[in-house]
Protein backbone atom coordinates (compact mmCIF):
# COMPACT_ATOMS: atom_id res chain seq x y z
CA UNK A 1 0.00 0.00 0.00
CA UNK A 2 0.87 3.72 -0.93
CA UNK A 3 1.73 6.17 1.80
CA UNK A 4 1.31 9.27 1.56
CA UNK A 5 3.40 10.20 4.58
CA UNK A 6 6.09 12.22 3.15
CA UNK A 7 3.39 13.97 1.16
CA UNK A 8 1.64 15.28 4.02
CA UNK A 9 1.58 19.51 4.03
CA UNK A 10 1.73 19.84 0.14
CA UNK A 11 -1.66 21.04 -0.77
CA UNK A 12 -3.08 22.06 -4.18
CA UNK A 13 -1.30 25.95 -4.81
CA UNK A 14 -4.30 27.91 -6.13
CA UNK A 15 -3.11 30.17 -9.43
CA UNK A 16 -3.55 34.02 -8.54
CA UNK A 17 -1.95 35.25 -11.62
CA UNK A 18 -3.97 37.03 -13.56
CA UNK A 19 -4.80 35.67 -16.61
CA UNK A 20 -3.70 36.96 -20.48
CA UNK A 21 -4.81 34.21 -22.42
CA UNK A 22 -6.95 31.87 -20.49
CA UNK A 23 -10.26 33.75 -18.79
CA UNK A 24 -10.47 34.41 -15.62
CA UNK A 25 -13.72 31.83 -15.66
CA UNK A 26 -10.89 29.37 -17.02
CA UNK A 27 -8.76 30.01 -14.17
CA UNK A 28 -11.18 29.62 -11.52
CA UNK A 29 -12.39 26.50 -12.98
CA UNK A 30 -8.99 24.96 -13.20
CA UNK A 31 -8.44 25.95 -9.30
CA UNK A 32 -11.96 24.90 -8.03
CA UNK A 33 -12.39 21.57 -10.52
CA UNK A 34 -8.99 20.99 -11.12
CA UNK A 35 -8.57 20.92 -15.14
CA UNK A 36 -9.37 23.21 -18.21
CA UNK A 37 -10.56 21.23 -20.69
CA UNK A 38 -10.87 21.45 -24.74
CA UNK A 39 -9.49 24.26 -25.34
CA UNK A 40 -8.37 24.99 -29.21
CA UNK A 41 -4.43 24.28 -30.03
CA UNK A 42 -4.15 22.97 -33.71
CA UNK A 43 -6.49 23.40 -36.96
CA UNK A 44 -7.94 20.05 -38.60
CA UNK A 45 -5.19 20.09 -41.18
CA UNK A 46 -2.54 20.57 -38.30
CA UNK A 47 -4.59 17.45 -36.15
CA UNK A 48 -4.11 15.60 -39.10
CA UNK A 49 -0.29 15.89 -39.75
CA UNK A 50 0.58 15.40 -36.24
CA UNK A 51 -1.41 11.99 -36.17
CA UNK A 52 0.32 10.66 -40.10
CA UNK A 53 3.45 11.78 -37.83
CA UNK A 54 2.91 10.17 -34.87
CA UNK A 55 1.68 7.22 -36.69
CA UNK A 56 5.02 6.81 -38.75
CA UNK A 57 7.56 7.19 -35.34
CA UNK A 58 5.47 4.48 -33.95
CA UNK A 59 5.35 1.77 -36.65
CA UNK A 60 9.01 2.56 -35.85
CA UNK A 61 8.52 1.61 -32.29
CA UNK A 62 6.86 -2.30 -33.05
CA UNK A 63 9.07 -2.91 -35.39
CA UNK A 64 11.48 -2.38 -32.81
CA UNK A 65 9.28 -4.88 -30.26
CA UNK A 66 7.81 -2.04 -28.53
CA UNK A 67 4.21 -1.14 -27.37
CA UNK A 68 1.67 1.54 -27.77
CA UNK A 69 2.93 3.64 -24.96
CA UNK A 70 6.90 3.15 -25.20
CA UNK A 71 7.19 6.85 -26.88
CA UNK A 72 8.19 8.17 -23.54
CA UNK A 73 10.50 11.66 -23.07
CA UNK A 74 11.62 11.90 -26.38
CA UNK A 75 11.17 15.24 -26.07
CA UNK A 76 14.72 16.43 -26.50
CA UNK A 77 14.87 13.78 -29.06
CA UNK A 78 12.70 14.46 -31.74
CA UNK A 79 12.08 18.05 -33.51
CA UNK A 80 8.60 17.19 -34.38
CA UNK A 81 8.03 16.56 -30.50
CA UNK A 82 9.78 19.59 -29.35
CA UNK A 83 7.92 21.72 -31.45
CA UNK A 84 4.80 21.02 -29.76
CA UNK A 85 5.63 21.28 -26.28
CA UNK A 86 7.23 24.95 -27.32
CA UNK A 87 3.67 25.84 -29.20
CA UNK A 88 3.15 29.30 -28.51
CA UNK A 89 -0.76 29.37 -28.21
CA UNK A 90 0.16 26.45 -25.70
CA UNK A 91 2.53 28.13 -23.66
CA UNK A 92 0.56 30.58 -23.11
CA UNK A 93 -2.24 28.83 -21.53
CA UNK A 94 0.35 26.78 -19.42
CA UNK A 95 2.05 30.57 -18.54
CA UNK A 96 -1.04 31.78 -17.36
CA UNK A 97 -1.00 28.76 -14.58
CA UNK A 98 2.24 28.99 -13.86
CA UNK A 99 4.27 31.89 -14.94
CA UNK A 100 6.63 33.15 -17.62
CA UNK A 101 9.42 30.56 -16.75
CA UNK A 102 8.41 27.17 -17.95
CA UNK A 103 10.28 23.87 -18.46
CA UNK A 104 8.56 20.98 -19.89
CA UNK A 105 10.40 17.55 -18.32
CA UNK A 106 8.34 15.29 -19.27
CA UNK A 107 5.90 13.97 -22.76
CA UNK A 108 4.35 10.92 -23.40
CA UNK A 109 2.06 9.42 -25.87
CA UNK A 110 -0.89 7.71 -24.26
CA UNK A 111 -2.11 5.03 -27.29
CA UNK A 112 -4.96 3.09 -26.54
CA UNK A 113 -5.36 1.26 -28.95
CA UNK A 114 -8.58 -0.81 -30.72
CA UNK A 115 -9.38 -3.44 -28.38
CA UNK A 116 -7.13 -2.79 -25.34
CA UNK A 117 -8.07 -4.42 -22.37
CA UNK A 118 -5.59 -2.40 -20.06
CA UNK A 119 -7.35 0.00 -17.71
CA UNK A 120 -5.19 3.10 -16.32
CA UNK A 121 -6.69 3.06 -12.44
CA UNK A 122 -7.71 6.41 -10.81
CA UNK A 123 -4.63 7.66 -9.82
CA UNK A 124 -2.49 11.25 -8.94
CA UNK A 125 -0.09 11.84 -11.24
CA UNK A 126 1.91 13.60 -8.36
CA UNK A 127 2.24 9.98 -6.04
CA UNK A 128 4.77 9.09 -9.49
CA UNK A 129 6.91 11.55 -9.28
CA UNK A 130 9.31 13.19 -6.75
CA UNK A 131 8.70 16.89 -7.00
CA UNK A 132 8.18 19.72 -4.34
CA UNK A 133 5.54 21.84 -4.57
CA UNK A 134 3.36 19.89 -6.58
CA UNK A 135 2.81 22.91 -9.27
CA UNK A 136 3.38 20.24 -12.51
CA UNK A 137 0.39 21.36 -15.23
CA UNK A 138 -0.18 18.62 -17.60
CA UNK A 139 -1.25 19.32 -21.23
CA UNK A 140 -3.18 16.48 -23.14
CA UNK A 141 -3.59 16.97 -26.70
CA UNK A 142 -6.14 14.56 -28.45
CA UNK A 143 -4.20 12.75 -31.39
CA UNK A 144 -7.42 10.98 -32.18
CA UNK A 145 -11.29 11.78 -32.12
CA UNK A 146 -12.08 11.13 -27.78
CA UNK A 147 -15.66 10.08 -27.38
CA UNK A 148 -17.40 7.65 -24.91
CA UNK A 149 -17.30 5.09 -27.33
CA UNK A 150 -13.09 4.87 -27.10
CA UNK A 151 -12.20 4.98 -23.79
CA UNK A 152 -11.98 8.92 -23.14
CA UNK A 153 -9.93 9.71 -19.64
CA UNK A 154 -12.26 10.30 -16.94
CA UNK A 155 -11.50 12.80 -13.88
CA UNK A 156 -12.89 13.46 -10.54
CA UNK A 157 -13.67 17.14 -10.57
CA UNK A 158 -12.24 18.61 -7.75
CA UNK A 159 -10.36 15.81 -6.49
CA UNK A 160 -6.99 17.96 -5.74
CA UNK A 161 -8.62 20.24 -2.88
CA UNK A 162 -8.42 16.72 -1.34
CA UNK A 163 -4.33 16.68 -1.45
CA UNK A 164 -2.86 13.65 -1.86
CA UNK A 165 -3.74 10.40 -1.05
CA UNK A 166 -2.59 7.11 -0.42
CA UNK A 167 -2.68 4.52 -2.96
CA UNK A 168 -2.53 0.63 -3.74
CA UNK A 169 -0.74 -1.44 -6.18
CA UNK A 170 -3.10 -2.68 -9.03
CA UNK A 171 -2.04 -6.08 -10.97
CA UNK A 172 -3.43 -7.52 -14.02
CA UNK A 173 -4.23 -5.75 -17.04
CA UNK A 174 -3.92 -2.29 -16.24
CA UNK A 175 -1.10 0.08 -17.71
CA UNK A 176 -0.67 1.94 -14.27
CA UNK A 177 0.53 -0.12 -11.37
CA UNK A 178 -1.15 2.47 -8.63
CA UNK A 179 -4.48 3.20 -7.76
CA UNK A 180 -5.93 5.77 -5.10
CA UNK A 181 -7.82 3.80 -2.67
CA UNK A 182 -10.55 6.24 -2.06
CA UNK A 183 -10.76 7.20 -5.26
CA UNK A 184 -14.88 6.04 -5.73
CA UNK A 185 -15.74 8.10 -2.75
CA UNK A 186 -14.65 11.42 -5.00
CA UNK A 187 -17.60 11.78 -6.60
CA UNK A 188 -18.78 11.08 -10.33
CA UNK A 189 -15.85 10.57 -13.04
CA UNK A 190 -16.51 13.36 -15.93
CA UNK A 191 -15.36 11.64 -19.28
CA UNK A 192 -12.95 14.05 -21.18
CA UNK A 193 -14.08 14.10 -24.90
CA UNK A 194 -12.39 16.20 -27.53
CA UNK A 195 -11.51 16.50 -31.16
CA UNK A 196 -8.16 15.51 -32.68
CA UNK A 197 -6.04 18.98 -31.91
CA UNK A 198 -7.82 20.47 -28.64
CA UNK A 199 -5.93 20.23 -25.45
CA UNK A 200 -7.00 20.14 -21.97
CA UNK A 201 -4.71 21.15 -18.99
CA UNK A 202 -4.80 19.86 -15.27
CA UNK A 203 -2.98 19.92 -11.82
CA UNK A 204 -0.96 16.71 -10.90
CA UNK A 205 -2.79 16.24 -7.76
CA UNK A 206 -6.37 15.70 -10.14
CA UNK A 207 -7.57 11.72 -9.11
CA UNK A 208 -8.08 10.39 -13.13
CA UNK A 209 -8.34 7.04 -15.03
CA UNK A 210 -9.48 6.09 -18.16
CA UNK A 211 -11.25 2.30 -19.13
CA UNK A 212 -10.27 -0.65 -21.33
CA UNK A 213 -10.85 0.66 -25.00
CA UNK A 214 -13.64 -1.98 -26.47
CA UNK A 215 -14.41 -0.03 -29.51
CA UNK A 216 -13.22 -0.25 -32.67
CA UNK A 217 -11.02 2.93 -32.66
CA UNK A 218 -7.81 3.97 -31.22
CA UNK A 219 -8.10 6.84 -28.73
CA UNK A 220 -4.43 8.52 -28.40
CA UNK A 221 -3.31 11.49 -26.60
CA UNK A 222 -0.08 13.14 -26.18
CA UNK A 223 0.92 14.32 -22.61
CA UNK A 224 3.31 17.08 -21.61
CA UNK A 225 4.50 18.34 -18.35
CA UNK A 226 5.31 21.56 -17.33
CA UNK A 227 6.90 22.92 -14.11
CA UNK A 228 8.23 26.36 -12.90
CA UNK A 229 11.72 26.30 -12.01
CA UNK A 230 11.15 26.70 -8.36
CA UNK A 231 9.74 22.86 -8.38
CA UNK A 232 12.62 20.83 -6.90
CA UNK A 233 13.39 17.29 -6.85
CA UNK A 234 13.60 15.61 -3.04
CA UNK A 235 15.91 13.17 -1.25
CA UNK A 236 18.40 11.94 -3.32
CA UNK A 237 15.69 10.43 -6.34
CA UNK A 238 16.91 12.27 -9.06
CA UNK A 239 17.51 9.67 -11.81
CA UNK A 240 17.67 12.33 -14.76
CA UNK A 241 14.40 14.07 -13.64
CA UNK A 242 16.18 17.14 -14.04
CA UNK A 243 18.52 16.71 -16.96
CA UNK A 244 15.59 15.72 -19.63
CA UNK A 245 13.82 19.23 -19.92
CA UNK A 246 13.59 21.56 -22.13
CA UNK A 247 13.26 25.19 -21.71
CA UNK A 248 10.18 26.93 -22.59
CA UNK A 249 10.01 30.10 -21.63
CA UNK A 250 11.95 32.51 -19.12
CA UNK A 251 14.45 31.13 -17.30
CA UNK A 252 15.92 28.75 -14.91
CA UNK A 253 19.16 30.27 -13.84
CA UNK A 254 19.61 29.76 -10.28
CA UNK A 255 17.65 26.33 -9.89
CA UNK A 256 18.10 22.58 -10.02
CA UNK A 257 17.10 22.00 -13.30
CA UNK A 258 19.64 21.96 -16.10
CA UNK A 259 17.49 21.87 -19.69
CA UNK A 260 19.15 20.95 -22.63
CA UNK A 261 19.44 22.50 -26.62
CA UNK A 262 16.47 21.62 -28.81
CA UNK A 263 16.66 18.84 -30.78
CA UNK A 264 17.75 19.88 -34.81
CA UNK A 265 15.48 16.60 -36.17
CA UNK A 266 13.46 13.71 -35.95
CA UNK A 267 15.88 10.66 -37.16
CA UNK A 268 15.01 7.80 -35.02
CA UNK A 269 17.34 4.99 -34.84
CA UNK A 270 17.09 1.55 -33.07
CA UNK A 271 19.85 2.70 -30.43
CA UNK A 272 17.59 5.47 -29.46
CA UNK A 273 14.71 3.50 -28.58
CA UNK A 274 14.40 3.60 -24.47
CA UNK A 275 13.43 0.16 -23.03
Amino acid sequence: MGDAGNREGQAFLPVARTPRTLSAEAVQHFNQRDYVADLPLLDAAEADAHRAWFDGVSAQFRAAGKDAYSINGYHVRLKTLHDLATHPLLLDYVEDLIGPDILCWGTHYFSKEPGDARAVPFHQDAVYWPFRPYRTVTAWIAVDDVDLENAPMCFLPGSHLAGPQETRERDGDVVLNLETIDYAAMGAPWPLTMQAGRVSLRTDLLVHGSAPNRSGRRRCGLTLRYVPPEVWVYADNDLGWTSRVLLCGGSADGSAWEPLEAPRGDELTLGQVRD
